[in-house]
């Protein structure tokens, strides 16, 4: 779990994916080097359309130019979408189909985990209006959460970037811009978080059922921004920001397969 240092307080192309394989991003490179091949399919009951999934294929394909997949091709054939990149970048590719719905949440309690992981499993599908119970790692040890309804939802994120600062000692980091509802949200929680004692100081940030981060605040966070850090690669930093950046997918996917391609 990363560190997240709260603003003011403490704490793509053109071309878009088509159907019947038109390519989404491409590059000449594309043929020459091995490729991995990741297929995404609706999950089981998820509501699809032709529409909707045409539209999932681009946010994926605005997350690989984000993320510097440039060599990256997006595809929607027979209901599903495959994702065609370089082998080295196979996590990244896979990690395109991932939700992305992120939510800030105040935190009831927070605890070392004891149990396995079944206690957090529901938390990825739970509704943003109900509370949940989520996990997060920091430092090493796992943590189990109790965490209020969503205060500030994901979709009130107006801009996320991937940054380095080399002179803090941060390091690779991910800035978060609110809209300007959004901001006003971030004011007036972060400002009843500050009158409250520890754990109830808390906003924990959870991205698809996961607790990212759930740093104190100790007063009103107004301007609208944030910043993610910690121990971040280049790469994750990107991954991260593309992903808060494009929002969820307006259809939940799971990998349906994943396959090499030697060049000849």
């Amino acid at each position: 779990m990363c560190l997240v240092a709260l603003v003011g307080g403490c704490g793509g192309s053109s071309d878009s994916a088509g159907s019947g394989g038109s390519p989404g991003v491409h590059g000449s490179a594309a043929a020459r080097s091995p490729q991995v091949v990741v297929t995404f399919a609706p999950e089981s009951g998820a509501p699809s359309t032709p529409a909707a999934l045409k539209r999932t294929a681009e946010l994926i394909r605005d997350r690989a130019e984000a993320a510097g997949l440039g060599e990256t091709e997006v595809t929607v054939e027979g209901g599903q979408i495959t994702v065609t990149g370089p082998v080295a970048r196979q996590k990244s590719l896979e990690s395109l189909g991932e939700p992305a719905e992120l939510g800030f949440r105040p935190v009831l309690s927070q605890a070392a985990a004891a149990g396995g992981e079944d206690e957090c499993r529901a938390a990825a599908d739970a509704s943003p209006s109900e509370p949940i119970t989520a996990c997060g790692e920091y430092q090493g040890t796992r943590y189990t959460y109790e965490l209020e309804p969503v205060a500030v939802p994901g979709t009130d994120v107006a801009d996320a970037e991937a940054a380095f600062d080399k002179n803090s000692g941060t390091g690779w980091f991910v800035k978060l811009e609110f809209t300007s509802a959004g901001a006003q949200k971030f004011t007036d929680v972060t400002g009843r978080l500050a009158t409250q004692t520890s754990p109830n100081n808390q906003f924990a940030i959870v991205l698809d059922g996961t607790v990212l981060s759930a740093p104190q605040v100790n007063t009103a966070i107004t301007g609208g921004k944030a910043e993610i850090s910690g121990t971040f690669t280049k790469r994750e930093a990107q991954e991260l920001a593309a992903h808060l950046s494009t929002g969820a997918l307006p259809v939940r996917l799971t990998t349906a397969s994943v396959s090499r391609i030697l060049p000849n």
